[in-house]
C-alpha cells in the first residue's frame, strides 16, 4: 500500500472526493488552507456531479498543478511552461488509464474495479486510492522537474 493511503483515509472518511484530496495535498505542501478552493474542487467531484465527464484525478490534477503555476491576480502573470505542464500530466494520465477505456469518472473507476456504491452510486474512493497516489507522485515528479515553487499556493 502506497503511503499516502494512510495520510489521505481519514479525509475520504470526512468525504472529500479525489479532486478535493489533491487540492488539499498541494496547498498542505505549502502550509496553506484555501476553503473555498476546496469547496469549488467539489465541482469536479465524480465527473462533474456524475455527468459522464472527465475523472476528478485528471481534472483535479490539473488544478492542482495550476495552483502553482496560474494566474490567481490582476498583478500575477501565470507561469511560462503552464501549458506544458498541464499537458504533460494529461498526457500521462490518459496513457495511464488507457486500458479502461476512457477518461471519464465511470470509466476509470471501473477499470480500476471501483464500483459504484450502492448507496449513492458513486466510485468506491479507496478503490481509487492508489491511482490518486500515482497522480500525487506525477504532480510531485512534474512540481520538481518544471522547478516549481511549491510554496506558490500560498
Amino acid at each position: 500500500m502506497h503511503p499516502l493511503m494512510m495520510e489521505i483515509a481519514p479525509l475520504v472518511r470526512q468525504g472529500y472526493c479525489c479532486s478535493q484530496l489533491l487540492a488539499l495535498l498541494t496547498l498542505e505542501q505549502s502550509g496553506a488552507e484555501n476553503p473555498p478552493l476546496i469547496r469549488a474542487m467539489q465541482g469536479l467531484c465524480h465527473g462533474i456531479g456524475q455527468s459522464d465527464g472527465p475523472c476528478g484525478l485528471l481534472t483535479g490534477g490539473a488544478c492542482a498543478l495550476a495552483v502553482l503555476t496560474g494566474k490567481g491576480a490582476q498583478h500575477e502573470t501565470p507561469h511560462p511552461m503552464l501549458t506544458p505542464l498541464l499537458n504533460e500530466y494529461a498526457g500521462w494520465f490518459y496513457d495511464r488509464v488507457a486500458e479502461y477505456g476512457g477518461t471519464n469518472c465511470e470509466a476509470v473507476a471501473a477499470g480500476l474495479g471501483a464500483t459504484a456504491k450502492e448507496a449513492r452510486g458513486r466510485p468506491d474512493p479507496v478503490a481509487c486510492g492508489g491511482l490518486l497516489a500515482e497522480c500525487w507522485d506525477k504532480i510531485r515528479e512534474l512540481v520538481q522537474s518544471y522547478g516549481l515553487d511549491a510554496d506558490a499556493a500560498r
